[in-house]
């Protein structure tokens, strides 16, 4: 498979123009994340399109709209959408999520993103990688409070990030009135401490927050059959 293209069991990814290619935690995502069966679904940071090709996969009655900054990525994702079969429900837009945010009048079910996360380390030379993969563009801040306000009554709000941020992007979320509902810990290997965390926040919400762990291969070096079992409906070798 070229590293320029991506194939999928219903949907296939051209990513030349990304400077962040397909990866295993947007696929993790897309196949966890709770989505309504009919509504609307927002993600942010399209990169290549592939949350929202999985979320239109998944779903049979929603509309997406997908934002992506990038001006090359966004074009990436428009070309991906319009070689799929869902092309009539997904928008992508070329714009920061900051700006499109204040516009939105109708608010969304639920809300997906692979946020870029890479805080503290130092920053690449390349323009485009550094917009896909440090918070100099999108913030935790920005994406909870902004959502807050476009976030239907009984939506939800879906992101994956590094495990060790975890904590500190929770106590971001509780500052804008989020709370943890679902959280599923990714780990490589049986014996390794997670490495991802699959995160879902609901506004105004106050029941514990249930936990799980995800291993992706076995002991002996397979793919385990709860990771088989999640995204066997996308990759080609399930």
């Amino acid at each position: 498979m070229s590293d320029n293209k991506f194939s999928f069991k219903q949907f296939e990814l051209h990513q030349e123009l990304c400077a962040m290619k397909v990866g295993t935690d947007s696929v993790l995502l897309g196949a966890w994340a709770i989505l309504p069966e009919k509504g609307r679904i927002l993600d942010i940071g399209a990169g290549t399109g592939i949350l929202s090709l999985m979320a239109a996969q998944r779903t049979l009655h929603t509309s997406i709209t997908a934002i992506e900054i990038d001006t090359p990525a966004s074009r990436q994702a428009q070309e991906n959408v319009m070689n799929s079969t869902w092309n009539d429900r997904i928008e992508v837009i070329n714009k920061d999520f900051t700006q499109v945010a204040d516009g939105i009048t109708q608010p969304f079910d639920s809300i997906i993103s692979n946020p870029p996360y890479f805080e503290k380390s130092l920053l690449s030379p390349d323009a485009a990688r550094t917009t896909a993969r440090h918070t100099t563009s999108l913030s935790y801040d920005a994406i909870f409070s902004l959502a807050r306000n476009i976030i239907a009554p009984h939506g939800n709000l879906s992101l994956v990030l590094p495990a060790e941020l975890y904590k500190e992007v929770n106590n971001t979320a509780m500052l804008y009135g989020w709370g943890a509902s679902r959280l599923t810990w990714v780990r490589t290997t049986p014996r390794k401490n997670p490495k991802r965390a699959l995160c879902e926040w609901r506004r105004n919400h106050f029941a514990p927050c249930t936990q799980e762990m995800l291993t992706i291969h076995t002991a002996t070096g397979e793919y385990s059959n709860e990771y088989i079992l999640l995204t066997k409906e996308f990759y080609l070798h399930f």
